[in-house]
């Protein structure tokens, strides 16, 4: 917030008066600009924390991440059909590493296979096995870097 003077005369208050509005008109146009930054910003983000956790994937769940915009929110979207799988995990494998916060009603294990896990076909025909995958929280952790950016992506914002 820029420092204003005040001298106490009826010009000083009415000067200072007219400063704050301009601040206050700043800091209302600032608030797209800061969402639209931060957005962006996690969606890169996203992108590296996905690509870091070493997720199997042919590029459909990096390439899928974006941002969409409703009215004066932001949010950092993956489209790819297996990502909630990714960000939860699945099976036993995925039951004995959990997301930190997992979504109502997530289930691990669904069909109850256990250890034995169960046999499934790829996308290129192969017939692969599986007791799961672990939990992989990219959009958890995109979600906890951008809140902590906030304050200074604010500070930039309002320069």
């Amino acid at each position: 917030m820029p420092k204003i003077k005040l001298t106490l005369s009826e010009s000083g208050i009415e000067k200072a008066i007219k400063e704050l509005k301009e601040y206050r008109d700043k800091v209302e146009k600032a608030d797209e600009k800061l969402v639209h930054n931060l957005t962006e910003q996690g969606v890169s983000l996203a992108q590296q924390n996905a690509a870091y956790m070493n997720i199997y994937d042919s590029g459909e769940l990096v390439n899928g991440i974006d941002s969409r915009y409703e009215g004066k929110k932001g949010f950092v979207v993956s489209n790819a059909k297996h990502s909630a799988f990714c960000e939860f995990g699945t099976g036993v494998v995925g039951k004995n590493d959990p997301h930190p916060e997992p979504i109502p009603g997530w289930q691990y294990d669904v069909n109850e296979h256990g250890e034995a896990g169960w046999w499934y076909y790829n996308d290129a025909g192969e017939k692969r096995w599986t007791k799961g995958m672990p939990s992989r929280p990219y959009m958890y952790d995109t979600a906890r870097m951008i809140r902590n950016m906030v304050e200074e992506a604010a500070k930039e914002v309002l320069k």
